[in-house]
């Protein structure tokens, strides 16, 4: 799930090739229900809005690659929906196996934060980490150690020394600090939320542990200067390169040509652009990442991009009535860091969406 982009293509591949031996010794079948079925359609919604904008692209040889980076969403969500002997302990390893892989990324990412304080003097320094601390894009890593701290939260027999779990949940803590991700550390505010509401409800002596640890980040937050800084300046639409993305998005949608097709996505990703360069413009200019997934399908697919929005919404709506806490989160991370990236333009997004999405659905419609 971390480090190597060619960790995730093997990995894919693997999947691939135990599915159709699967599907050849018939210990995997496809048996979609109508309600597994809509469930799959949902999901890859996606998909089938970047099948649609590759149509739609003159340049059609480049939109394959957004094609071929785009195929788990696809495949994965098949696969996962047709595990038909799926069991809690199939579930509870997985999990496991994640937040191993999750342990190791925080790991890397103290390390290298210690040797960046040492030579630079600097701590949450969102350049630095960038470039230097966390193992992969940094608001990935956040997104991904928030996932491993609500999945050890909601599953904790993975774990079962609760001394171990406490350790691990403020360990990943602190790691979603260092990703110095305003994202992620809003959702993991949001989360200290929730535990605190929780708490009242159920009164166990490790969530208040849990509490006063997450206490103690939201203070480390908070109280570091440079981290402080970049997120007063999200609120400053001069100092935020997010916000000059999102105004050159829209004026790309409010004058095109295309607005009820979309504009093809190999034609608008044709010459990318790097954010660092970014050029006012009063039309907008094609290329720049629009750091906003909803804006990106608006652009390629028009009208029809949002689509994605009314997945979202209902996907939050079924995780809602199942009672399933964990998936409502689970998709309403997805949803919320759709806002401030492009997820489906790397490989840890698609990976993000892909599996976590139909196993938190799978969840939910098994308590039902």
């Amino acid at each position: 799930m971390f480090f190597s982009p060619a960790i995730s293509n093997i990995c894919l591949g693997l999947s691939i090739l135990i599915f159709v031996s699967g599907l050849i010794s018939r210990k995997i079948s496809f048996s979609f229900s109508k309600k597994t079925l809509k469930i799959y359609l949902l999901i890859c919604t996606p998909f089938l809005l970047t099948f649609i904008s590759f149509l739609n692209s003159y340049d059609t040889i480049y939109s394959l690659d957004f094609l071929w980076l785009r195929a788990p969403l696809f495949v994965l969500p098949l696969m996962i929906l047709n595990l038909n002997n799926i069991e809690k302990k199939d579930i509870d390893y997985a999990f496991l196996l994640y937040v191993f892989a999750a342990f190791l990324a925080t790991v890397i990412s103290y390390v290298n934060a210690i040797k960046i304080y040492f030579e630079h003097g600097l701590f949450l320094d969102p350049n630095l980490t960038r470039d230097y601390i966390t193992p992969i894009q940094h608001p990935y890593y956040g997104i991904f150690t928030l996932v491993a701290i609500i999945t050890l939260y909601f599953y904790g027999s993975i774990i079962k020394q609760k001394k171990v779990r406490v350790f691990l949940l403020v360990f990943f803590s602190v790691g979603v600090v260092l990703s110095t991700s305003r994202t992620a550390i809003l959702l993991l505010l949001l989360f200290l939320v929730y535990t605190i509401f929780s708490f009242f409800k159920n009164h166990k002596t490790y969530r208040l542990l849990v509490l006063g640890s997450l206490g103690v980040i939201v203070f480390l937050s908070v109280s570091n200067t440079v981290l402080k800084t970049k997120i007063i300046n999200t609120l400053s639409y001069w100092d935020s390169p997010r916000a000059w993305l999102w105004d050159n998005s829209y004026k790309v949608i409010k004058y095109s040509n295309h607005k009820l097709t979309g504009t093809g996505i190999g034609d608008f990703y044709r010459i990318k652009r790097s954010p660092e360069k970014f050029i006012h413009s009063q039309r907008g200019t094609y290329g720049y990442n629009p750091h906003n997934q909803y804006l990106e399908f608006l652009i390629t697919n028009g009208i029809f991009g949002l689509l994605y929005v009314f997945t979202m919404l209902y996907l939050l709506y079924i995780s809602y009535r199942s009672k399933t806490v964990y998936t409502v989160m689970i998709v309403l991370i997805i949803s919320v860091f759709s806002f401030t990236e492009c997820i489906f333009n790397r490989q840890f997004g698609i990976q993000l969406y892909s599996f976590f999405l139909p196993v938190s659905l799978i969840l939910a419609t098994k308590k039902q």
